[in-house]
């Protein structure tokens, strides 16, 4: 082993100078540039190299590849140090046999006799991957069989003093093979370790470096995030692992008041405060896992692991509650870990506002059309349909859906065709006009119509579209002609006959009796179209009756937790209840018509017979249980008296007198008592309803007995949700008249009102005993 100047072993990749095969372990980086010093401290290396040399008794020194020594030699001998090292041609060859043996084998360590001496050496090599960084060599102990002779020429053959050789030879340790071979197996099993551990100082290098960087790019990226945070034009914010706040820029500043100096570094969710007053988690700690469930203030519309999107109403803002849209993500670190949260606010308050003042004119527009007794029909600028309501699709003879799209233009008659191209270029000047028009049915039939046509303006104020609301004149049309007709026959008779007064009497009282046969012709009209009503309103009432009982079963169902369906689920069943409200009360209106009309024209068949008026009473009030029961704000007593007479007349036209006053006394009645009352007097029965509802001006006590009248505006209830026909009032007086009694009504204003019913006593029922009429 040398501590001088190598000599040069060249050799080819596979294979060294001395006929052995390179070797070593896979490494993933680049090492052609590393050096053993570059790896190790050599202090630390020397002390484990001298304690190895003294427990083993062998000499131990480590060199690069090249022969160099890179440590100080350890338990050297004499004969090596100084007398073989002493010639030039030993130097030479013990340079040659160090590096021959740190070529070892790959299975283990070399070891052969010293090529300068014969001295038993051993060796290894220490690499990084592919790299070969140093050698181990051990050795300059003397095998037990060695030829001390043959050893001693060598003296001679190096140009040594032979007699210090053998004196220096002599102090060589002595040591069997195979424990020196033992000892050069440790020595491997060292090199090994050492390579191993190289390979382990250059990646940890190598990571401590990438983590430098890594570190370096993080604070830039750090940065930068910071700065787009701090400019972003939306309000936002952010917190660490643990909830404390590490963002929160200008614009959330003038959301909430509240400086980033004073919000920064807080934690246990103190940043809700600034949003509602009290420490609160937000959408952010759900995102990051610090809650498992949003607060239920928020409107969620998109949850997933680690992200939720919501809106919400903001309670502690300074300038009064503002409604937002918030969008939070979980912050995650190189190994996937939640390592913050971020959440991204915008006030969308007036958009709220907006667009709830839509949603409501919408409703509105839409519940007015689609009730209004008149055809709505929407044109674009083209004439084409965009809209039309229930009913002028009723009045065409088609489905609304099926008007889409179809020009205005297509239900005109030719001859109609030049005042409808001049109508439309009115309403592009701007102008709006009424006037009769013809249009044609679905079925071919002509249908006369009054249009009250209006233009439609974008935000712009250019033309969009125009608007028409189609009267049906029918009916009007139908009259007009009759009464034309009879005009015209009227005026004929009467020029014939002014020579003469008496054929003019003759002709009035001919006009007299015609009169009269046009109000039977009334009459009958009245009654054949109310009969003619009922049909359709009879399926109008169980289709709609149907449709929301399958569409509340089988439909509204469908629209889940999204909040927009079923907002329009419930707004297409309020909508159907609508359509069977209003044909129930249409069918009353044709019912009372009918009663009416026939009491007037004596048509009505009175099912006159005695009857006791108590029981009688005890049927109208089971017609008011069911109202009764959705009014648990109002207490109903029934007061008889036992002494009552009996009555000749219809049970069923005493029953419906009653329950109208019954019925209008809830009606009109918020909170309070409704009293029905029955005593007897000396000339019959007097029946009272009372009511602790609204009240009737006084003027009205009377009017409100005519047809069609309603309190308030003569023909319109004082409160517009209290619906009604005018006409029940108007029967009952009629069918109190025709048996001789009396209805009137005592009330005042915001106190309630007492209706009073006065029937005389039936002489022909004072001997005969009534059973309760069925």
């Amino acid at each position: 082993m040398s501590q001088d100047q190598p000599s040069v072993c060249d050799a080819p990749e596979t294979q060294d100078a001395c006929g052995q095969p390179r070797h070593g372990g896979a490494l993933s980086v680049d090492s052609t540039r590393l050096r053993f010093e570059d790896l190790f401290h050599i202090e630390e290396i020397q002390r484990i190299q001298d304690a190895f040399a003294a427990a083993s008794g062998v000499a131990s020194l480590i060199t690069d590849p090249q022969g160099r020594p890179l440590t100080r030699p350890s338990n050297f001998t004499t004969l090596c140090a100084k007398v073989i090292r002493g010639t030039p041609k030993g130097l030479a060859n013990c340079i040659r046999s160090d590096v021959c043996l740190g070529q070892g084998t790959p299975g283990g360590p070399m070891v052969r006799r010293c090529l300068s001496g014969g001295l038993l050496d051993g060796g290894t090599a220490i690499h990084v991957g592919e790299r070969h960084i140093a050698n181990w060599l051990v050795g300059q102990v003397l095998d037990e069989e060695a030829d001390l002779e043959a050893m001693a020429a060598y003296a001679r053959e190096i140009g040594a003093d032979e007699a210090a050789f053998r004196a220096a030879l002599a102090e060589v340790p002595r040591m069997p093979l195979a424990r020196f071979g033992k000892i050069c197996q440790a020595l491997h099993h060292f090199a090994n370790h050492l390579s191993a551990l190289a390979v382990a100082n250059f990646d940890q290098a190598r990571r401590i470096d990438e983590l430098r960087q890594a570190q370096a790019s993080i604070k830039a990226r750090d940065r930068s995030l910071s700065e787009i945070i701090e400019f972003l034009p939306d309000p936002a914010f952010a917190v660490d692992r643990d909830g404390r706040v590490t963002f929160w820029n200008k614009a959330l500043e003038r959301l909430t008041g509240i400086a980033a100096a004073d919000m920064l570094g807080k934690g246990d969710f103190a940043y809700g405060a600034a949003f509602y007053g009290q420490p609160t988690p937000l959408l952010l700690d759900y995102a990051r896992g610090a809650v498992s469930t949003p607060d239920p203030r928020y409107h969620v519309a998109d949850i997933a692991q680690g992200e939720i999107i919501a809106e919400v109403t903001l309670t502690a803002m300074p300038g009064g509650e503002r409604h937002v849209w918030a969008k939070a993500v979980a912050l995650y670190d190189e190994f996937g870990q939640v390592n913050g949260a971020i959440e991204a606010i915008r006030d969308v308050t007036d958009r709220e506002r907006r667009e709830a003042a839509l949603r409501q004119s919408e409703a509105m527009f839409r519940g007015i059309v689609e009730t209004a007794h008149e055809g709505v029909w929407v044109y674009d600028v083209n004439y084409d349909t965009t809209f039309v309501n229930k009913r002028m699709a009723d009045m065409l003879g088609y489905t609304p859906q099926e008007l889409l799209g179809r020009n205005l233009t297509e239900f005109l008659p030719p001859e109609s065709q030049h005042r409808a191209a001049r109508q439309q270029q009115r309403r592009r000047e701007g102008l709006s006009d009424v006037f009769e028009q013809c249009i044609e049915r679905r079925d071919g039939t002509m249908l006369w119509v009054l249009i009250s046509a209006s233009p439609l303006q974008d935000e712009h104020g250019k033309f969009a579209g125009s608007l028409g609301m189609f009267s049906d004149l029918s009916a009007v049309k139908a009259v007009e002609a009759e009464l034309r007709a009879h005009q015209q026959r009227l005026e004929d008779e009467v020029e014939e006959r002014t020579r003469e007064l008496r054929e003019q009497a003759m002709e009035l009282a001919e006009a007299n009796i015609r009169l009269s046969e046009l109000d039977r012709l009334k009459s009958a009209f009245l009654s054949t179209v109310s009969h003619e009503l009922r049909t359709p309103l009879t399926s109008i009432l169980g289709f709609a009756k149907l449709l929301g009982r399958e569409f509340g079963e089988h439909f509204s169902p469908l629209a889940g937790d999204n909040p927009a369906l079923a907002a329009r689920a419930k707004r297409i069943a309020h909508n159907l209840g609508v359509v069977y409200g209003e044909a129930e009360r249409l069918t009353r209106l044709i019912n009372d018509v009918l009663d009416l009309n026939r009491i007037e024209s004596g048509n009505m068949q009175w099912r006159d017979q005695c009857i006791d008026p108590v029981a009688v009473l005890g049927q109208a009030v089971q017609t008011i249980e069911g109202l009764l029961a959705q009014r648990p704000e109002i207490r109903f007593r029934f007061l008889a008296d036992d002494s009552s007479q009996p009555l000749f007349m219809d049970p069923d036209q005493l029953v419906q007198v009653i329950a109208n006053l019954l019925q209008n006394a809830v009606k009109f009645t918020e909170h309070g008592e409704v009293v029905l009352e029955i005593r007897a007097e000396a000339e019959g029965v007097l029946m009272t309803v009372r009511d602790q509802g609204v009240g009737i001006p006084a003027d009205q006590l009377e009017s409100i007995f005519d047809r069609f009248h309603q309190v308030g505006r003569g023909d319109t209830i004082v409160s517009p949700t209290i619906k009604g026909t005018g006409l029940g009032l108007a029967i009952c007086r009629q069918i109190v008249r025709h048996y001789g009694g009396r209805i009137w009504a005592e009330s005042r204003l915001g106190e309630g009102s007492a209706f009073h019913v006065r029937l005389p006593m039936a002489q022909q029922c004072l001997e005969t005993v009534c059973d309760p009429a069925l």
